[in-house]
């Protein structure tokens, strides 16, 4: 059962709620952001964002709130997935945000988590190798919001690793 809020030191991960759809649909509307996810169309409406917010339920699907504001989401559902609001880039909040729910899923009993990138998606690579996530292989995955085919390093990391890296 995931935890219904997790706190960090910068970041709140919470329960999406309805009022977060427009905060949803106008960060990840932004192609630099949906281009780097596969199941994300664009251009990405307010109505999208409601139906994902519907569909969370209470699975493992957290908003990023940073200073009281939605910059993002992350959560698990086949394997773990996030985005971040362009504006929130490079000030180590998606490594905070990862890190914690990795923690969380391995403390709710989970064994192995799967993960991946687009491969020119260098910083999300260097998230998932930063938390000890290993690549297993290549796949092509089709972009909704390219449009095209891309080809997507996938990751695991297992409880077992998790543990070693975070005793």
């Amino acid at each position: 059962m995931p935890p219904r809020l997790i706190k960090t030191a910068r970041l709140l991960l919470r329960r999406l709620e309805m009022a977060d759809a427009p905060g949803i649909a106008r960060l990840v509307g932004d192609l630099e952001v949906t281009r780097w996810l596969t199941v994300v169309p664009h251009p990405y409406a307010v109505a999208d964002a409601e139906t994902f917010i519907r569909e969370a339920g209470a699975d493992w699907r957290f908003g990023i709130e940073i200073d009281g504001r939605i910059a993002g989401v992350i959560g698990v559902q086949k394997q773990l997935g996030y985005w971040l609001g362009q504006r929130y880039w490079g000030r180590g909040y998606m490594s905070e945000a990862v890190y914690a729910v990795v923690n969380a899923w391995f403390l709710a009993g989970e064994e192995a988590l799967g993960s991946g990138y687009f491969v020119d998606n260098h910083r999300s690579g260097a998230i998932l190798r930063k938390m000890g996530f290993r690549c297993t292989e290549v796949v092509t995955q089709h972009s909704l919001a390219q449009g095209c085919d891309v080809q997507c390093q996938k990751m695991v990391l297992s409880a077992v690793d998790w543990q070693a890296r975070n005793g």
